[in-house]
C-alpha cells in the first residue's frame, strides 16, 4: 500500500514539476505582442541603415563570417541585451547559464546553421520544428540580425 501511495506521490510531483517548467519556459521566453509591433516601426529607420551597408559592399557578408570567430564585445553586448529582454535564458543555456527546456546555445555556431536559418528559428521556430514550444519572438530586422550573428559566432 505504501509503494502505491509513493508512486502516486511521485507521479503528482513530477507532473507538477513538468507543468511548472513548461509554464516558466513559456513565460520566460514569451514576447508580449503589443510592444513588439510599435518597436518594429521605430526600428525601421535603423533597418535601412543595416541593409544599406551590405548593399553597398557585397564583401560585407564575408567580414561578418570572419568577424564571427573572435566575437566583438559590441556584438555580444547588443545580442545579450536582446536575449535578456526576450527571456531566452528561461529556456536555453547561453554562456553557461539558463534553463534546460530548450537546446543549449553555447556552441550554436558549430551546428552549421546559417544566419538566415537562425533568424527564421528565432522569429518563427515552428517552420523548422512544428512541435516546438518556442514562441515567435517577432524581433525587428536589426535585432534579429544581431542575435543570429551572435549565436552563429558561438563555437
Amino acid at each position: 500500500m505504501k509503494a502505491l501511495k509513493g508512486k502516486k506521490g511521485l507521479t503528482v510531483l513530477f507532473t507538477a514539476l513538468f507543468l511548472l517548467a513548461i509554464s516558466f519556459g513559456l513565460y520566460g521566453c514569451a514576447n508580449k505582442p503589443a510592444p513588439s509591433k510599435p518597436a518594429a516601426q521605430p526600428a525601421a529607420p535603423s533597418a535601412p541603415a543595416a541593409t544599406a551597408a551590405p548593399a553597398s559592399k557585397t564583401t560585407a557578408a564575408a567580414p561578418s563570417k570572419t568577424a564571427s570567430k573572435p566575437v566583438s564585445k559590441n556584438l555580444k553586448a547588443a545580442a545579450m541585451k536582446i536575449i535578456n529582454a526576450q527571456g531566452c535564458a528561461g529556456c536555453h543555456i547561453i554562456n553557461g547559464k539558463g534553463g534546460s527546456i530548450g537546446p543549449n546555445l553555447d556552441k550554436e555556431g558549430t551546428k552549421g546553421h546559417s544566419i538566415h536559418w537562425l533568424e527564421v528559428q528565432i522569429n518563427t521556430p515552428k517552420v523548422h520544428t512544428p512541435n516546438s514550444m518556442m514562441p515567435n519572438h517577432n524581433l525587428s530586422p536589426a535585432q534579429l540580425k544581431t542575435t543570429a550573428e551572435y549565436l552563429e559566432s558561438l563555437k
